[in-house]
C-alpha cells in the first residue's frame, strides 16, 4: 500500500501506456523494476533504450514519448529547444565508468593510470560504445587523447551502438580483449567481468536524470513514474548496478 500511495498519480485515474526513453546505463534497472510499477499503478511502460546521443536524436526528430532519462548536459540542450519541462528534472543516480575483460580471462592492473595505459596498449581489441551516440565512448577517447595513445585506441577499437551492445560483442570475441563503458553496463552482461573503475582522477561520474517531455499527453503518470525510481526499493537496485546517489 506504501508504494501505491507513493507512485499514485493525483489525476490520471484510467490507465495509460507510457514511452518512455532511457539511457542504455539504465536499462537493467528498469527492466528488473518496471514490472512492480505497472501492478501497483495500472499503467503500462514501454521503454526504448539507447545512447543518450541518440535519445536526443530520436527527441529532435519527434518521437512519441512521456518520458526521458538522460544526462543533465543533453537536459540543456532539449531545454533549448522546449522540448522538455526543466521543473520536472529528477536526478536518479550516478554511475562511473569502469573496465572489463571477458569472463575466465586475465584481468589487468589498472590501479593507475599508466597501469590502465599499459592495459590499453597490450590489448589487441578495445570495445566501447560508438562515440559519436555514447558519452563513454567519447569519455574512453578523450582520456586516449590525454596519454598520447588515442591512435592506438582507435584502430584497435571496436564499438557497438551502446556500452551494453560493446560488452556483449566482446564477450564474442577470442582475441585479447578490454572493454570500457559505464560500470552499471558491464555488469548487466554476465559473460564479461568488472576489472574495477577508472583509476584515480581518470574516474567520470554521469549523472543520469529523469525528466518530463514537453508533448507528453501523460504527465501525471509520468511524474508518477519518476517517484517510483525514486523509491527505496529502486534506489536499492540503482546501487546494486554500480550507482552512487546523485544528491
Amino acid at each position: 500500500m506504501g508504494l501505491l500511495l507513493l507512485i499514485a498519480g493525483r489525476g490520471e485515474v484510467q490507465a495509460v501506456e507510457l514511452n518512455i526513453l532511457a539511457a542504455g546505463a539504465t536499462e537493467a534497472i528498469i527492466r528488473d523494476m518496471v514490472g512492480t510499477f505497472e501492478k501497483a499503478s495500472g499503467h503500462t511502460v514501454k521503454p526504448t533504450y539507447a545512447p543518450v546521443g541518440a535519445l536526443r536524436e530520436m527527441i529532435y526528430a519527434g518521437e512519441p514519448a512521456d518520458l526521458a532519462i538522460v544526462t543533465p548536459a543533453i537536459i540543456e540542450q532539449l531545454q533549448a529547444k522546449g522540448l522538455v519541462r526543466p521543473d520536472t528534472a529528477v536526478p536518479l543516480g550516478k554511475v562511473g565508468g569502469g573496465i572489463a575483460v571477458r569472463k575466465g580471462t586475465a584481468r589487468p592492473a589498472i590501479e593507475t593510470p599508466e597501469e590502465l595505459k599499459e592495459a590499453l596498449l597490450a590489448a589487441t581489441e578495445i570495445y566501447y560504445a560508438d562515440p559519436r551516440v555514447g558519452t563513454a565512448g567519447a569519455y574512453l577517447l578523450r582520456v586516449a587523447d590525454s596519454m598520447g595513445i588515442g591512435d592506438e585506441v582507435r584502430k584497435k577499437g571496436r564499438t557497438a551502438g551502446g556500452g551494453k551492445a560493446s560488452m556483449e560483442l566482446m564477450a564474442k570475441s577470442t582475441a585479447n580483449a578490454i572493454g570500457l563503458t559505464q560500470i552499471s553496463e558491464i555488469l548487466s552482461v554476465n559473460e564479461v567481468v568488472l576489472v574495477g573503475p577508472y583509476p584515480g582522477s581518470l574516474q567520470n561520474m554521469t549523472t543520469c536524470t529523469g525528466i518530463l517531455l514537453k508533448r507528453t499527453p501523460h504527465p501525471e503518470a509520468a511524474q508518477a513514474f519518476l517517484r517510483f525510481l525514486m523509491s527505496p526499493p529502486v534506489q536499492a537496485r540503482f546501487r546494486q548496478a554500480g550507482y552512487e546517489p546523485a544528491r
